[in-house]
């Protein structure tokens, strides 16, 4: 079978050409002669689905080693194949037996890219996502290649991914349409007596039938007048009941795996005063954070105003992502992120990029979540879900 048979919504060969001119781009401007990015999920392991269009998956670590000249190599478990049809750009697997749990199994995994470099006389060889390079596999090539000048050009390469084309940007926009549906169907599908993790699966049954390639799920629910939080999967126990109200945040890929997500309170009856309060507070909050959303800003600079806003109000101030970009990682650069004194974020918002915005109040009498997508263009945000910023009552 060909790729664009079986894959449901495989990238166009055109999209991938773009990309790798792009790096080579980046490469001749560093002096580079190769470059390598490591990935071992799909949530967060985008560097490698963009340079490939495979995903990275089931916690196999897998190496694109991507030459100055010429076409890929790949590092990968042999317990974790890839068809043939579904390689482009890439001139060969190299795989050995090799998983992160079996530790004497990273010499394996690295010697394959020692080979590699080796072959191609690489002499001065960038990191792509260095924080995603797991340690033993690190320490061998260094210890290998003693002579090799390793360069990390993540900033760099954090920024060619973030600018969307129009095709991915098409695809971002199918996802949020995805998440609008699922929304829509939420009043027939949540209902007293259910136990909360009967609504996640109700929930993500859904969201595969519509094209979600990957789903990540929080949800709370609680009595009125008490917080519910944002739980996972291993804390979903709880019996629904008639009166409760809730939060439902949902992180779904679409078709071609590209990311949103969003998020809305939900009530059985009628929401209690300091509930709606609170939401019409983060409502809010998102739109004037929204329109910040202007080519040039620095990023750092929304989380201060949500910050500053916020407080004036007496909700909670975000001490870790308020907002964030987003693309075949759930979490992209660049990062709406309070200031740390151990690093913080120094990208500016760029037209062409994917932005997530979300308000987060949680206290004694309340949990309240608000998240949507904004596409960032040359006028400011464009608002990608359609679905109303209300309490959604059932």
């Amino acid at each position: 079978m060909s790729v664009f048979e079986k894959i449901r919504r495989p990238i166009s060969d055109r999209e991938l050409e773009r990309r790798w001119s792009a790096l080579r781009e980046l490469m001749a401007k560093e002096g580079l002669d190769a470059v390598m990015a490591q990935g071992n999920n799909m949530h967060l392991g985008g560097y490698v689905r963009w340079l490939t269009d495979i995903p990275a998956e089931y916690n196999y670590h897998m190496t694109v080693l991507f030459p100055a000249q010429g076409r890929m190599t790949l590092v990968r478990s042999s317990a974790s194949p890839v068809p043939e049809w579904a390689l482009r750009g890439v001139e060969k697997i190299a795989a050995a037996p090799f998983a992160p749990t079996l530790q004497y199994t990273a010499d394996l995994e690295a010697g394959l890219a020692v080979d590699w470099l080796r072959e191609q006389g690489a002499k001065r060889v960038g990191f792509i996502g260095a924080a995603s390079f797991h340690t033993a596999f690190v320490l061998k090539l260094k210890k290998a290649l003693p002579e090799t000048e390793w360069v990390d050009v993540t900033d760099a390469f954090d920024l060619l991914k973030a600018l969307k084309s129009e095709e991915e940007m098409s695809l971002i926009r199918e996802t949020a349409r995805i998440h609008d549906l699922a929304w829509a169907a939420l009043p027939a599908i949540a209902k007293p007596g259910m136990y909360e993790y009967q609504l996640r699966a109700e929930l993500l049954h859904l969201l595969t039938d519509l094209g979600s390639e990957e789903h990540l799920m929080f949800m709370g629910t609680a009595e009125k007048g008490k917080p519910c939080g944002m739980s996972t999967f291993q804390y979903a126990n709880r019996r629904i009941q008639e009166g409760d109200y809730g939060v439902v945040l949902m992180e779904v890929s679409g078709p071609g795996g590209y990311y949103c997500e969003s998020a809305r309170n939900f009530c059985f009856g009628e929401p209690y005063p300091e509930l709606s309060k609170a939401w019409d507070v983060a409502v809010e909050a998102q739109q004037l954070t929204a329109d910040l959303l202007t080519p040039g800003r620095p990023a750092k600079e929304i989380v201060a105003r949500y910050n500053a806003f916020v407080s004036e109000r007496g909700y909670c101030q975000e001490g870790r992502l308020y907002g964030h970009s987003q693309g075949y990682d759930l979490v992209e650069r660049p990062a709406c992120m309070a200031r740390h004194e151990f690093g913080e974020e120094d990208m500016s918002i760029y037209a062409g990029m994917n932005i997530s915005l979300h308000p987060y109040f949680i206290d004694a009498v309340q949990t309240v979540y608000i998240n949507d997508n904004y596409q960032v263009t040359e006028q400011g945000a464009v608002k990608l879900h359609c679905t109303a910023p209300r309490i959604i009552i059932i």
